[in-house]
Order: structure tokens, then sequence, then C-alpha cells
């Protein structure tokens, strides 16, 4: 996988993760640098020694209790060094997730399969849409949502992917839209969301140009990039690797470490468990939005800062 490149906004970020909030790893890094100048001192103490006794003079008492004293220092320093590094460590599992709500410009959504709508020509490319006991404006992202929540049961999951953007929309640059591979269930119906990747990308079309990121629907289209081919929701194998294709992509398009933000509201469980682990430890944040009120998009950016050597 191609590296972010370097720069002075990822170097505070890594020192960020690395020292402020890695509190143990500083405490350690002091307790080297203390131990190495206890054995220095120590070191001195004992050259001093040797070299009146080998001018034979007295050595004094004083300088004896030095001695003891940073030889006591030193094993303690050195105890306390193994032990963060082999016990501590080794007893527990230590995690950071910050829940702020910060908007990121590139956001992955899982289509989930909805069947509201059976075809492409279902969607109006733009202007208001007729469902079933409403019409939707396509301009207000939550109140369309809080409108399909009040006339949709049981819920159209689409209405999740209306919650999932919106908090992006003040820095949003482009939506990855994610489809599932066809199978073939017993009635022979394909099962699949990838066909239905353009027919999401139809209906948000609409408001992100009424958002000012486009003059026309058609415009602001460009913004929602369907994944280039379906994606097996049952694989955690091949969840992540679309997902790393993605950070590869951007990668190499940006000069810069990209905000992505991976969406686990829709797919499926394996989809949910590959995606949020390949999130942990990177530049990427995990995205949930809530099915039950309030129905807010809750984000997660976790870390692992330490974990057992062995598993039992």
């Amino acid at each position: 996988m191609k590296r972010p490149p370097f720069t002075f906004k990822r170097l505070q970020k890594q020192l960020r993760i690395y020292f402020l909030e890695r509190t143990d790893l500083l405490a350690g890094i002091l307790l080297v640098i203390a131990a190495g100048l206890t054995l220095e001192v120590l070191a001195a103490g004992v050259d001093h020694a040797v070299e009146r006794l080998i001018d034979g003079q007295c050595i004094e008492a004083g300088n004896w209790w030095f001695i003891g004293i940073c030889l006591v220092l030193v094993i303690l320093l050195s105890l306390l060094i193994w032990l963060g590094q082999h016990v501590f460590r080794s007893l527990r599992v230590r995690y950071w997730i910050d829940s702020e709500m910060l908007p990121k410009p590139y956001l992955v959504i899982f289509v989930s399969r909805q069947k509201l709508m059976k075809n492409l020509s279902d969607i109006p490319e733009n202007g208001p849409m007729q469902i079933p006991g409403a019409t939707l404006n396509r301009k207000d992202l939550l109140g369309d949502a809080a409108l399909i929540a009040d006339t949709q049961k049981p819920q159209w999951p689409w209405e999740m992917v209306l919650r999932g953007i919106a908090p992006h929309m003040q820095s949003l640059r482009r939506i990855y839209l994610v489809g599932s591979r066809d199978s073939q269930d017993p009635g022979g119906e394909g099962t699949g969301t990838f066909a239905q990747s353009e027919m999401l990308r139809r209906f948000l079309a609409p408001y992100l140009a009424a958002a000012g990121m486009a003059a026309t629907p058609s415009g602001a289209a460009s913004v929602i990039v369907p994944w280039k081919e379906p994606v097996d929701f049952e694989s955690f194998e091949d969840v992540h690797e679309t997902l790393e294709c993605i950070r590869n992509e951007l990668t190499e398009e940006l000069a810069e470490e990209a905000g992505l933000c991976v969406d686990i509201t829709g797919g499926q469980k394996p989809t949910s468990a590959a995606a949020g682990l390949f999130t942990v430890n990177k530049d990427v944040v995990v995205q949930y939005v809530q099915t039950n009120h309030p129905k807010k998009a809750q984000m997660y950016d976790v870390r692992l800062l330490e974990w057992p050597r062995k598993v039992d």
C-alpha cells in the first residue's frame, strides 16, 4: 500500500498520537533517559573511587553512599522499564476513541437494498420525487429524512443515507457508493445492490446541487462515485480490499492525507466488522447512523494504544 506523503501536518498528528495521547509511552521514554543519566553518574562515582584506591587514598563514606544510592536507582528504574514493557502491556488492551462530530471530505457508503424504487426511471433526475404518502423536495437532507421516517413503514434504508451525509455537507468533496455482489435467492431474484448504486447516485444528486456543490444535479453527480465493481458483503477480505483500494486511490490523487469516513450503517454484519477494523489506527474514521431515535450519525476515530503480546 502506498503511504501518505510526509507533511508537517502529518508530523504534528503523529507526535500527538504517539506522545500526548500515549502518556505511558512518554513516561517510558523519560524512565529510559533517567536510567541512562543515573547510570552515567554511577559510572563517574565508581571511576572516582577506583582512582582514589589506585592512588592509595581513603574513599569517603559519602562516596560509598553516593555509589550505593545510584546503584539502587539504576536497578529500580530498570525494573520499572522492564515491567512496563513485559507485564503491564500484557495485562490489558487500551484504546482511544474520539467521537467528536467533525465533517470529512470523503465518505464511503455501503448501499443497502431498497424496494421502494424499482427502476432508475422511477427517480426523476431533478426536482421533487413522489414516494408513497409524501413528496420529497430533495433540497434538505434532514428534512426529507424526517419526512421518510414519518411516512414509510417499514423503515426505508435510504433515510439513513441522507442522515449519514448531512454532517459532512460543509466540506464534502466525494461520496463513494459501494454495492454488493448479486447472489441468487431460492426465488431466483437477485439480492445484490450494485445495480442500485446508480439509482442512489441519481437520488442524491439534487441534494448536492441544492447545497451549492454544482449548478445542476448532473454536475453534482460527478461528486457521487458508484464503485466500479460489486463487493461481496459477506467476505471480510473483499470488503477490506475494497476500502484499501479507495484509500490508495485518494492517496495517489491528493497532496496530503485524505479525511476519509466509512459509514457502516448499510451492508451486512461482516461488512461492518471488516470496515470497522479497517479504520483502526488509520487516518480513517468509522460512522454509524442510529436506526432508533434520535437517529444521529455517530463518528469514531479508534486507535489501539497497547495490546497483549501473547493471546491466551
